[in-house]
């Protein structure tokens, strides 16, 4: 932006230069920000049931690894594009790519406006530096923790819409092709682990006539 002649300010709060006319909101003002649920471990189950459970553990995989026979409210369920923060331990950081899943407790989830110019793509990469930050300081404690305040404390760049630049529409087509690789690469991944056991124990074998097929 500012090679291609685009006009730069000083902005105070960030402590360096965004474009003009382009705003800085705090980010529960930009943004839907929501914590997840405070299921009961008790009631954690590997029983594939109507409510998969993600964790902190989950997020950098973006798969579920439990299920909870306990109901919640629709406001913890996880949409496709969401951008999942862990909030202890590692802070790991990622997209989530369905609608089936609820958030466990210790997770934020951030989401942006259906009628906003922010979208999930600056706010993962707008917030991570600073949640990096924060991690490789908490690296002298046994646990590091991020809290509520600690997330009221970040900003938003919030773009402006010109003629010739819609940031949302732009942003959400590279988001739809992110989250279709992930999409993609667990499918795979799930047609592997299904196979190299069957592979392993000669209960199916490799057709060598597609692996010599000239492509």
């Amino acid at each position: 932006y500012k090679s291609s002649g685009g006009k730069m300010v000083w902005n105070e709060k960030l402590k360096r230069e965004i474009p003009q006319g382009w705003d800085i909101l705090p980010l529960f003002d930009a943004i839907s920000v929501q914590y997840g649920f405070p299921f009961a471990t008790e009631q954690f189950t590997d029983e594939i049931t109507n409510i998969p459970i993600v964790r902190i553990r989950d997020i950098l995989e973006g798969t579920t690894s439990a299920y909870s026979f306990e109901n919640t409210d629709e406001k913890y369920c996880l949409n496709e594009g969401d951008v999942l923060v862990g909030m202890d331990g590692n802070f790991h950081m990622n997209f989530w790519h369905n609608n089936i899943a609820y958030l466990n407790q210790r997770c934020a989830r951030m989401r942006p406006y259906r009628d906003s110019s922010i979208s999930s793509i600056q706010i993962y990469y707008n917030i991570q530096p600073y949640i990096k930050a924060k991690e490789q300081n908490a690296k002298g404690s046994t646990v590091g923790h991020l809290s509520d305040k600690d997330l009221k404390g970040l900003y938003l760049i919030k773009p402006a819409i010109s003629l010739n630049f819609n940031p949302r529409k732009v942003f959400d087509e590279l988001l739809a092709l992110i989250i279709g690789n992930k999409q993609q690469i667990l499918s795979l991944t799930k047609q592997r682990d299904e196979l190299l056991p069957l592979l392993m124990n000669d209960q199916v074998s490799v057709n060598y006539d597609l692996l010599n097929y000239d492509l």
